[in-house]
């Protein structure tokens, strides 16, 4: 149900542009999969998949990404503001093709993604020594990206991470979790560019972070 009133959506909004006509004789049979997963659809609505599913793999592989950032170190106490001037850098997959035993994700609209990131602060000296951040994470997301224009497409980006990190004064290494929202334009395929929010904290709940960022990442 949810994969066809996204479908539904996206034909009345006119997202989606492809001629009637498809050749079955020179088709890749990587794409019957798919179609498969569309029982009862017409041969506009097959030439209308077949279209999604090309830019959908032009959206499709390993990814590098690299970001700016500013890190509010105490989200729960008000009395404090220590922000940290941040920045990053990420390496992972993604893919905007549903597998083939799920339909539920639409080919071109709906991606996931796994990756490692890295992120870090410049310190900043404090009386009580030297404020900094960083950590090292795995990360997955979902992300929705509908076309607007040309070669454009936006949506949303939600995820959750889980790894190591060193943060206030001290050295230490501890555990940390974060969840992620934002927004994401992709360009020409291969181009993307991502505003988001990360909110941080310990394995004991006891601190939290926020960490604003912007980056670029390019798809191979």
């Amino acid at each position: 149900m949810f994969r066809q009133v996204i479908l539904y959506l996206c034909l009345l909004g006119g997202f989606v542009c492809a001629s009637e006509e498809v050749d079955y004789n020179s088709l890749d049979p990587s794409y019957y999969q798919y179609i498969k997963m569309h029982p009862g659809a017409t041969y506009k609505d097959i030439a209308k998949l077949i279209k999604n599913i090309q830019e959908a793999n032009k959206k499709t592989g390993l990814f590098i990404g690299i970001n700016v950032a500013a890190l509010n170190n105490n989200v729960a106490n008000d009395a404090i503001r220590d922000y940290l001037f941040g920045y990053g850098a990420k390496f992972g997959y993604q893919t905007f093709l549903p597998s083939s035993f799920d339909s539920l994700f639409l080919p071109n609209y709906v991606g996931r993604r796994i990756y490692v990131q890295y992120l870090g602060t410049i310190g900043k000296e404090e009386p009580l020594g030297k404020m900094s951040y960083s950590s090292i994470t795995l990360n997955g997301d979902l992300m929705i990206d509908l076309p607007i224009y040309g070669g454009f497409s936006a949506g949303m980006i939600a995820g959750i991470g889980l790894g190591s990190m060193v943060h206030g004064y001290d050295a230490n290494s501890q555990f940390v979790a974060m969840v992620n929202t934002g927004i994401g334009i992709t360009f020409f395929s291969k181009n993307r560019l991502e505003f988001e929010l990360k909110l941080v904290t310990d394995k004991e709940v006891q601190w939290f972070g926020a960490l604003f960022s912007v980056g670029y990442q390019y798809v191979f």
